[in-house]
């Protein structure tokens, strides 16, 4: 108590800031943080839509970023043009504002492609035309200076590679256009500029221009490569994916919902029909006299035959309804929108073309059938052990035939 005393004296705590001042400053703080990140969220995700190609999705999300970044930096690099001499330093901040505000403007409007387009070759036509245009005015006066905007060119050529290089049908098309941008710049050079970059770097100019274009094709060649090799890597693991969802969903041997998955689109139709009051049923299958077929013509002949039967099921089921695979050679169909009597209806259909079909090359089987329909006080298990419950009854009664209840 004493020594709480003594440090009192040194510690006011009557003096200290409240607590909930500091809690206010953190929540707003913590807000205005979020709000920001919101912001920057939005803009990155523009015009990205989640059934567009995994490679779509990237180029859109690199065309937002580097769109918002350079209009971030519009305006110090205008002023670093001044000063490394650039005459119509303004005049590009002006027009690249104004483009990248349009590529921004298409990506909300979702109009991609335009977008697209926009974005791989402005940056090389803003570079061609304003070396051009510093060229004859006088303010690219330097080799150096020149060699730098070149080497900018060969870069920015390939951004086009880059957004158009996972399309098989327009990657040859837009390399031949990015080597003939290329050319096209180098004989411009010569006609507006005269001797004055004649033998840039000491090195005579057709072979400058020749080395240019192999590091511009060399480059385009490795990021097709990488793009190559990211899509076949992307594509794996999209079937892996597909392969291991599917097992997940689907029984190994008939292709049927498993007894698992089956049983939870049980348990949501009955919620659904708990809210809406629509009717619902549910047929239980069985094969009669199935451990014959396997006793007598093996279990390969026996796989195949239920295999068969699942196909023969699938084709003639409505499409509104679910069949899965409940456990052997037992089948569980869903029926939605279906009462007692429908469920009856497409129960003696499905007998009647079971009884009728030949499986293999010539054996001949028969089905059972058990039905029930949902009633407000039923619970999953409920319904599907009276359907179950009607099944065997069928197979007492003599097989071949429905009981319902």
């Amino acid at each position: 108590m004493e020594s709480r005393n003594i440090l009192t004296q040194y510690l006011p705590f009557d003096d200290q800031p409240q607590v909930p001042i500091l809690q206010q400053i953190t929540s707003q703080a913590i807000s205005g943080l979020s709000a920001v990140q919101a912001c920057f969220r939005w803009i990155f995700e523009l015009g990205i839509q989640p059934d567009m190609p995994f490679y779509m999705q990237k180029n859109l999300a690199l065309i937002n970023r580097a769109s918002f970044t350079s209009l971030i930096l519009a305006l110090p690099v205008s002023f670093l043009l001044l000063l490394v001499g650039f005459n119509h330093a303004f005049s590009l901040l002006v027009s690249t504002t104004i483009i990248l505000c349009l590529i921004l403007t298409l990506n909300r409007a979702r109009q991609v492609e335009w977008s697209l387009a926009i974005f791989a070759f402005f940056p090389a036509a803003t570079i061609t035309g304003y070396a051009l245009v510093e060229l004859t005015s006088g303010g690219l006066s330097d080799t150096l200076s020149y060699i730098l905007v070149r080497q900018g060119l060969c870069f920015s050529l390939l951004l086009p590679v880059i957004i158009y290089g996972y399309d098989k049908a327009r990657r040859g098309i837009v390399s031949g256009l990015v080597s003939f941008i290329f050319l096209a710049f180098d004989v411009a050079v010569q006609k507006w500029s005269g001797a004055q970059f004649a033998n840039p770097a000491g090195i005579r100019y057709s072979l400058f221009s020749l080395l240019s274009l192999i590091q511009l094709v060399g480059l385009a060649g490795c990021v097709l490569y990488m793009q190559s090799y990211t899509l076949r890597h992307e594509q794996q693991v999209r079937s892996t994916s597909d392969k291991m969802r599917r097992l997940a969903i689907r029984d190994g041997m008939t292709g049927l919902f498993n007894h698992s998955f089956i049983e939870g689109l049980i348990g949501d139709a009955i919620n659904r029909s708990r809210r809406s009051g629509d009717a619902l049923s549910l047929l239980m299958i069985d094969v009669d006299n199935f451990k014959g077929i396997n006793d007598r013509h093996g279990h390969n002949t026996g796989d195949e035959v239920l295999v068969q039967l699942a196909r023969l099921l699938q084709v003639n089921k409505r499409s509104t309804d679910y069949l899965g695979r409940w456990g052997g050679d037992e089948l569980i169909l869903l029926l939605t929108d279906t009462d007692l009597q429908g469920a009856s209806t497409v129960a003696e259909k499905l007998r009647q073309i079971v009884h009728h079909h030949v499986f293999g090359t010539d054996l001949h089987l028969t089905i059972s059938l058990g039905a029930s329909e949902y009633s407000p006080q039923d619970t999953l298990s409920g319904l599907i052990g009276r359907a179950d419950a009607n099944l065997y009854r069928a197979k007492r009664a003599g097989r071949n035939r429905l009981e319902c209840s």
